[in-house]
């Protein structure tokens, strides 16, 4: 059984943010087929993580980001695991034939959950590639750091958690870790590897992070404030690329942002 979210829809707007939905009957709309001349994307969050179990221990409430390899806890193998058996139960999953994760063990975890559920859908097995491009955001000298510490601290100061999102380069002049301009120049770099692979009328899974799903999502929406985007623990998204919306260096008509969430109970 699950929960579901409706994450996001085109707006002309915005971005519009839905509530959770009761029950999945009551709102996963069925996810119509990826058109003969697109690029699908499915992309899965990683489930919920223990800091504690972590080598070295985050602190509870800490940032991690791409600078801790944080395992999943029991509960978040259970919402990957759930993602990778709604993937299955969808048409979706008759058009998958490749799955990208993040190299760092609770995307894999994921990754690997939905090439057993899609297995017997492709003679011979789904091939599964870890990219480090998709690693999650470096938080440079903020690992291991609360946003309240971050914050109380007069090299940065308040509203430095937001100022790292919204700025392109404040992640790494001031916090040295990555700056958003070099999250997204990576992840949009990964994402067109993966459509390059990705035969029209076809689909790749890519498996990740919250900041890396965020910035995938911002650019198909055309969404400049990645806070605006909600993208919880195991939740799936669905991006159809007409060819011309990549690759990034000569996109020139946006990605078809038809997205549908799907958020297994935890």
């Amino acid at each position: 059984e699950g929960s579901c979210m409706l994450l996001l829809v085109a707006a002309s707007a915005g971005v519009l943010v839905r509530p959770r939905c009761p029950s999945p009957a009551a709102c996963v709309e069925p996810v119509p087929d990826v058109g003969y001349d697109m690029r699908r994307l499915i992309l899965v969050r990683h489930g919920a993580v223990s800091r504690e179990l972590s080598d070295p221990p985050v602190r509870p409430g800490a940032l991690y980001g791409g600078n801790y390899d944080v395992p999943l806890s029991l509960a978040g193998e259970a919402e990957a695991e759930a993602a990778a058996r709604f993937i299955a139960s969808q048409a979706l999953g008759d058009e998958v034939r490749f799955i990208c994760s993040s190299p760092m063990s609770r995307a894999l975890y994921g990754a690997k959950a939905v090439q057993s559920a899609l297995r017997s859908r492709v003679i011979g097995g789904l091939k599964l590639e870890t990219n480090e491009l998709l690693r999650e955001i470096d938080r440079g000298a903020w690992a291991n750091r609360t946003v309240a510490e971050v914050e109380a601290d007069p090299r940065y100061g308040p509203g430095a958690y937001d100022r790292c999102a919204l700025e392109d380069d404040y992640g790494r002049e001031v916090a040295g870790g990555e700056g958003m301009a070099d999250l997204r120049d990576r992840v949009l770099a990964a994402r067109d590897y993966v459509l390059r692979g990705t035969r029209p009328g076809s689909a790749s899974v890519m498996v990740s992070h919250m900041w890396v799903t965020r910035v995938l999502l911002a650019d198909a929406l055309g969404a400049p404030d990645v806070l605006q985007i909600d993208v919880p623990t195991a939740s799936v998204s669905v991006v159809d690329y007409p060819d011309g919306s990549w690759p990034s260096s000569a996109a020139h008509t946006p990605a078809e942002a038809r997205l549908v969430g799907h958020k297994p109970a935890g």
